[in-house]
């Protein structure tokens, strides 16, 4: 297992972990090293098959130098017949590359564990770990290192059982991060549809935003027949809002609040499109937190289009990538759809998909019905635990989250005469 697949905990915001671990694509193979922090552990979690192995360290340590460490061998989840165990071990130097056996270890079922190599003594910078080498003692054993230390991005998309014309000028629903799911770099999206999306995200211990994002009609950083009339263009936005271009997944406009959304609190979202007559929509949206008033985010005008929503679909997106062994988990509820003739839609049935999930590697994900709530889905990803999913339907409401949208109306009327007014200048 190259020696790179590992995690530096705890998990440190910033990037002065203590110790080099370089992270990239699967198949950016690296060494552990510099090793300064004490304090630091580094953490591998490996997917094995049932099975008897004796565990190994491809190190190099300065010559003259002894350290000493604990490995601490533990399952994921619980596995019968497999107890959590520790052993000291020594790491001599003579300034050559060693194989330096490390234990024994006997797998009783097949899943995700976790091996944390904690320092004892001050580790100086003087040892370098290659990799790690698993020897199997019977036929059919196998260890994987996951290619990915993120975790899993796990999506819903929204639909109904009710009778629907597909055809909404009005989209709504709220999402709920229930204590302790909410690791940096979490992007919780809520509304997304053929142009954007819009959702909440965890940027920094003191930063918590909401985004609303539009795509350009082309992708200009890759796409050469792109011309002003494909950007999307700003109507106007509220007044804490801050707005920018975006690139690195097609291109196009977003802007954001920083907001300060809570864990255990919902954040309520709601999104508009209107077609306009030369061949583009305005799309605008809001947010309401808990005992405050719905806020206005922005207006984007995006060319090239005349669609109304036809659903939308949410996911959980770890864009952070070093934090992966984290668990990330939301409800997902209240969905709607608002039709032309003023008819509201329950979304109350959805469709999973999700990235990775290969036998051996990324299948710590979670989607479906919540047990706790059984009037909303919930998705969850990280944490090296078991795939589960539940049920994909949750019975039809009608009890409708909006009776009022004139305020909301009047916001996008005045966005419009505001862009004029701009326009004229």
């Amino acid at each position: 297992m190259p020696a790179n697949k590992a995690y530096a905990e705890p998990f440190v915001e910033g990037r002065r972990p203590g110790v080099s671990i370089p992270v990239g694509y699967p198949e950016t193979i690296g060494e552990v090293s510099r090793w300064q922090d004490a304090g630091r552990t580094v953490v591998w979690y490996l997917y094995q098959k049932k099975g008897a192995y004796d565990l190994y360290f491809l190190n190099t340590v300065l010559k003259d130098k002894r350290l000493q460490f604990e490995l601490k061998i533990s399952p994921c989840y619980p596995v019968a017949g497999f107890r959590s165990f520790t052993k000291k071990l020594y790491f001599v130097g003579s300034g050559n590359e060693e194989e330096s056996f490390a234990t024994n270890v006997k797998v009783p079922s097949t899943g995700y564990f976790r091996y944390e190599l904690k320092p004892i003594s001050d580790p100086q910078s003087a040892i370098t770990i290659k990799s790690l080498l698993f020897k199997s003692l019977q036929e059919g054993g196998q260890v994987n290192q996951t290619d990915y230390q993120s975790s899993p991005s796990v999506h819903l998309s929204f639909s109904s059982t009710a009778p629907t014309s597909k055809k909404y000028h009005w989209i709504y629903e709220e999402i709920l991060v229930p204590e302790g799911g909410d690791p940096l770099a979490s992007y919780y999206m809520s509304l997304g549809f053929y142009r954007g999306y819009m959702g909440i995200q965890t940027n920094a211990s003191t930063e918590r935003r909401v985004l609303f994002s539009v795509w350009d009609s082309k992708d200009a950083e890759n796409d050469k027949t792109t011309t002003k009339e494909d950007f999307v263009t700003l109507v106007d936005k509220g007044e804490e809002t801050i707005v920018n271009k975006f690139g690195g997944e097609g291109t196009g406009g977003q802007s954001y609040v920083k907001a300060g959304w809570k864990t255990g609190e919902p954040v309520k979202f709601l999104m508009n499109v209107q077609p306009q007559s030369n061949h583009s929509v305005v799309i605008s949206a809001w947010y309401q937190l808990k005992d405050q008033d719905w806020k206005y985010v922005a207006s984007w005008r995006a060319p090239k289009e005349q669609k109304l929503f036809d659903g939308f679909y949410s996911f959980i997106e770890n864009y952070g990538y070093t934090n992966g062994q984290m668990r990330r988990e939301a409800y997902y509820y209240n969905a709607w759809g608002k039709e032309a003739d003023g008819n509201w839609v329950h979304f109350n049935k959805v469709r999973f998909s999700n990235t990775d999930g290969k036998e051996g590697q990324r299948v710590d994900y979670e989607q479906g019905v919540s047990l706790k709530y059984p009037d909303r889905f919930y998705m969850a990803s990280g944490g090296y635990t078991p795939t589960i999913k539940t049920a994909n339907e949750i019975p039809l409401s009608k009890s409708f989250p909006l009776t009022d949208l004139k305020p909301f109306e009047a916001r996008v009327e005045k966005a419009l005469q505001q862009e004029a007014v701009s326009k004229m200048k």
